[in-house]
């Protein structure tokens, strides 16, 4: 008999955290952070504590109790017991988004993770870019060696302290045995990467769709998955339902009363970008997220169109190269040598990179030329991006505003100040405010453009996953026994398939 615990996305978007055990094998599907419950307490500026290893998650709830799938180093600072063998046999990620993947950090080293190339690549980013992160490899806290020199003891140090987790890619609807059942990863469409759901085979049949759409560059994996997985007749299907009442639920009208134009396909963003950004006579700075190359695809289009180069950061340039050298067939996914992308350098502490910098040599100030120094500014990392041929630094898009796209979000803004833009405008193409939080965060980018008198054009946005409508013709396309809707708040929606036959259970979260 399958036993399934739900430990987060019940009731909310997102902290998928899916215990189960069937055969005699125990499999966690995603770990990934509830936004909702997080923000009850902390924010950008109040974290968690270290000092308390795990503490905190447990009392505030963030963390299951669960034994045997902690990190030792976490669990035994805390005087808890560390199990000799993991708990569970592994752990299948979806993607690499922090609602499916941020949670990770804190798990044991020895849990076998089970994801697609590409999320691979998307971690071994977000580790070497995110200080803290630990996705990928995670540093042993709280444990002290004696000095090399003299009396007493002193915190364990690199290499030492490097543990590396235990990361599996699994290839495309070819069968793997975890334990005793069949794992078969299945591609799906969504706004990053390598997200996929997957297809379990022991005592019963499970259907995991992790987030997807239907409506993105790589839209026929998803309906690839649809077709597998109704062939695969499975009783149990954990869907997502973030957009099951999206039909219900459309505004006409913006915050200024007017009628916002709601796109269906990612080509749709292509296709309105292209006239306002064909007429514009200097800068287009554009915010999209930094993950989702689908995006990045949309505008290095529009970029080819209009005769311009789309100016990447070093972090999306990083993500580019990883896929280019890892996927042995070709992806979707611009080259970084493609003649309409653009490396963009910002300038970073010190700000050696500038023209207009000056340093002291012992007393005389000179222009800061000394590649060694600046240098030192930049991660290992992202040091190789300065040999590449299609490198920009703000020097020269303040000299040929007009020949550029550059993204730009509120970490960034700051270079419109050595960019000095003129005759600019900016294309909000990620989501809207849902949270206070974002709203402040739009409130920040208002008062950035406004300084620059740069007008906004907004709504230049598809959303990460199907709309109600899709995802009930899915779930009837598939026909499983069962169906649990997860990363939903609005779950009663489902109830609909119990019209077809369906038995929708609405999961509650494990004590």
């Amino acid at each position: 008999m399958t036993n399934i615990n739900f430990y987060g996305a019940v009731g909310e978007i997102g902290g998928n955290k899916i215990k189960v055990d069937m055969n005699s094998t125990s499999l966690m599907f995603d770990f990934g952070m509830s936004f909702n419950e997080v923000g009850k307490y902390y924010d950008n500026f109040i974290q968690p504590r270290k000092a308390n290893g795990l503490g905190d998650f447990f009392e505030l709830g963030l963390l299951p109790k669960i034994k045997g799938i902690y990190r030792e180093d976490y669990l035994k600072h805390m005087g808890l017991d560390f199990e000799h063998n993991p708990s569970i046999d592994g752990l299948l990620l979806s993607h690499a988004h922090a609602d499916h993947a941020d949670y990770i950090k804190y798990l044991r080293y020895d849990i076998p993770i089970f994801m697609s190339l590409n999320s691979k690549i998307i971690m071994d980013v977000i580790d070497e870019i995110t200080l803290g992160k630990e996705l990928v490899t995670y540093k042993r806290q709280f444990e002290l060696v004696p000095r090399k020199r003299g009396d007493g003891y002193t915190p364990i140090r690199s290499p030492d302290n490097q543990v590396k987790r235990n990361l599996n890619v699994l290839e495309p609807y070819k069968k793997e045995n975890i334990g005793d059942v069949e794992v078969q990863l299945a591609p799906v469409d969504h706004s990053l990467p390598g997200a996929s759901g997957f297809l379990i085979e022991g005592d019963e049949r499970l259907v995991y769709t992790g987030d997807l759409r239907f409506n993105g560059r790589c839209r026929d994996y998803t309906k690839e998955f649809v077709k597998q997985a109704s062939k695969f007749s499975p009783n149990i299907m954990f869907c997502e339902g973030t957009r099951i009442n999206s039909e219900k639920h459309k505004k006409e009208k913006d915050e200024n009363g007017e009628t916002i134009e709601y796109l269906e396909l990612e080509e749709d963003i292509e296709a309105k970008a292209y006239p306002i950004i064909s007429e514009c006579k200097g800068l287009t700075v554009i915010n999209f997220p930094l993950r989702d190359l689908d995006r990045l695809v949309t505008f290095r289009n529009v970029a080819e169109q209009t005769d311009r180069k789309l100016l990447i950061n070093t972090k999306q340039a990083y993500m580019l190269k990883l896929i280019e050298e890892q996927n042995n067939e070709k992806t979707i996914y611009p080259s970084l040598n493609d003649e309409n992308i653009g490396i963009y350098i910002s300038r970073r502490g010190s700000g050696y990179l500038g023209d207009e910098s000056y340093v002291s040599y012992d007393g005389d100030w000179q222009l800061s030329t000394d590649n060694d120094l600046l240098l030192k500014d930049y991660s290992k990392w992202e040091r190789e991006f300065f040999e590449y041929d299609n490198v920009y630094t703000y020097r020269d898009v303040r000299d040929n505003q007009e020949n550029f796209m550059i993204r730009a979000d509120n970490f960034s803004f700051m270079e419109l100040i050595d960019i000095q833009p003129e005759n600019a405008i900016y294309i909000h193409s990620t989501t809207g405010a849902f949270n206070t939080e974002m709203e402040l965060s739009k409130k920040i980018t208002d008062n950035w453009l406004s300084h620059f008198n740069i007008p906004q054009y907004e709504h230049f946005h598809v959303s990460g996953h199907a709309k109600g409508s899709e995802l009930i013709e899915m779930i009837r396309t598939i026909n499983p026994d069962v169906v649990y809707p997860i990363h939903t708040e609005k779950p009663e929606e489902f109830d609909v398939l119990k019209e077809d036959g369906i038995n929708v259970i609405h999961p509650e979260l494990a004590k």
